[in-house]
């Protein structure tokens, strides 16, 4: 089965999304219907939203270790997170549906939307994010790395900014060849 990416970077509304999405769209498109390579990525494309940037390499089983993160990804947990595990700077329940994502977007491949609020003891005062996450291949095709854009803002109940719709994870599925093509996403909190 084949997925229409056609209107992928549609469903982007914030610029970092956008600018992240549309490079892994150019890059998608010229690896031939294919998920792109880790090192095709053009830190220049990216340009002022590289702050909101971050990859995490899957090193087996639930060990995903951050490979590199933006000023904003690290001002949000507190510290620099580069080489640090995903699973040691977030607690349950959350840890458990960031990595159930984390396998879906390198198992099926898929682009995964996702958002959530919290307090961070940091910032004193609540914030909300909006993630997009894409698989990434190593240098032999195979997907091994996440990278994602993330916007934070302070949450206002009055802000008319949606979070992605809970179908947005089955229309921008990547086929694999040869495998399985029946597995379904998690709805994204």
């Amino acid at each position: 089965m084949s997925y229409d990416f056609s209107t992928l970077l549609n469903d982007m509304q914030l610029p970092a999304h956008r600018a992240l999405v549309g490079h892994w769209l150019d890059l998608y498109t010229a690896a031939g219907a294919q998920v792109p390579a880790l090192q095709e990525i053009d830190p220049i494309r990216l340009g002022r939203h590289l702050p909101d940037i971050c990859i995490l390499n899957h090193e087996g089983g639930n060990l995903y270790r951050f490979r590199l993160a933006g000023g904003n990804v690290n001002d949000f947990y507190g510290q620099d997170v580069r080489q640090k595990s995903l699973a040691d700077l977030v607690e349950s329940p959350t840890r458990e549906r960031l990595l159930d994502m984390a396998h879906a977007i390198l198992h099926l491949p898929a682009a995964v939307m996702h958002g959530l609020s919290s307090m961070q003891p940091q910032w004193n005062y609540s914030i909300a994010l909006q993630r997009i996450s894409l698989p990434l291949a190593d240098a032999d095709g195979v997907p091994r790395h996440i990278i994602s854009g993330t916007v934070f803002f302070r949450f206002d109940r009055n802000d008319t900014q949606s979070l992605a719709s809970t179908d947005f994870q089955h229309r921008y599925r990547i086929p694999l060849h040869g495998g399985s093509d029946d597995m379904a996403v998690r709805p994204a909190c």
